[in-house]
């Protein structure tokens, strides 16, 4: 089966179709900054998305560049080339000159998932998701060789879920998508459990009391925490982790915010605390 890994540009960027050339340059100085090796050593995963930050943001920075990616997908630098070594026709002179294909039905099947003989193939793309989409569901546009091809992620889809789309593929193969999980700034999914960090306010860790959390859906969950929680005490919350027959469970590692700006009364308080607790 020949497949493309095809990539969406403009989902990496996290802009629509048709942003313009300023919010691709704004959404592409916030990722990179964000995933910028230095600021992310020793994390391969972060290197890879910057990457593709890249990769995406060289596309469509240019006009030129963006107008061939919006005609032909992430292939188009193949197209170009092909075209620009004078193989670039849709005839069958010189097809056998073509480097990296077989034939010329290689090079068509690459670009329209088809045999030029009429076999229909399938064809892969990459696409990105983040955890609040598969938690809660969502509905996406994905564009590939063209067309625009909505796609419904069910609430709890696994991030190692393979979709396949019966007959969406340019040439009518079925397109079957890879979904690319992006990192998430609070939570991170282990299996079918979600991890995430509890902040809790000092005195709430000392002398015990309600502290709340958002979840990934927006719902606000009520914990009440006992008297002297220490700093990184991990919580266990059933079935409050990712959905599913059974649903998973959240944990939460407890992380105590110490106050900022305190008055003079504050700090002698906390003084007579500090020579009550030496003596």
């Amino acid at each position: 089966m020949a497949s493309v890994g095809f990539k969406d540009y403009y989902a990496i960027l996290g802009v629509p179709r048709n942003a313009s050339q300023e919010e691709i340059k704004r959404a592409y100085r916030k990722l990179a900054r964000q995933y910028h090796p230095d600021l992310n050593p020793g994390n391969k995963a972060a290197e890879e998305r910057f990457k593709e930050i890249q990769e995406a943001y060289e596309v469509l920075s240019n006009p030129e560049t963006r107008a061939k990616y919006d005609q032909l997908g992430a292939s188009w630098r193949d197209y170009e080339r092909m075209a620009q070594e004078g193989r670039g026709g849709f005839g069958w002179e010189g097809a056998a000159g073509f480097e990296g294909f077989a034939d010329f039905s290689d090079f068509f099947r690459m670009f329209f998932g088809q045999d030029f003989v009429g076999r229909k193939r399938d064809v892969e793309a990459i696409l990105p998701v983040t955890l609040e989409e598969l938690y809660r569901g969502s509905t996406r546009a994905v564009r590939v060789g063209g067309q625009t091809v909505e796609v419904t992620l069910k609430p709890g889809t696994s991030p190692n879920t393979r979709l396949r789309i019966r007959g969406k593929a340019p040439g009518g193969g079925d397109l079957i998508l890879r979904l690319d999980l992006q990192p998430h700034p609070h939570f991170t999914l282990k299996g079918k459990d979600l991890h995430a960090t509890l902040p809790v306010p000092l005195y709430t860790a000392i002398l015990g009391g309600p502290v709340e959390f958002t979840h990934l859906d927006g719902s606000r969950l009520r914990i009440t925490l006992p008297p002297e929680t220490p700093n990184g005490h991990l919580l266990r919350l059933r079935a409050k982790g990712w959905p599913g027959s059974p649903p998973g469970d959240l944990y939460l590692t407890t992380q105590v915010i110490l106050p900022r700006g305190l008055s003079p009364r504050e700090k002698e308080l906390f003084e007579e605390l500090r020579r009550l607790r030496s003596t």
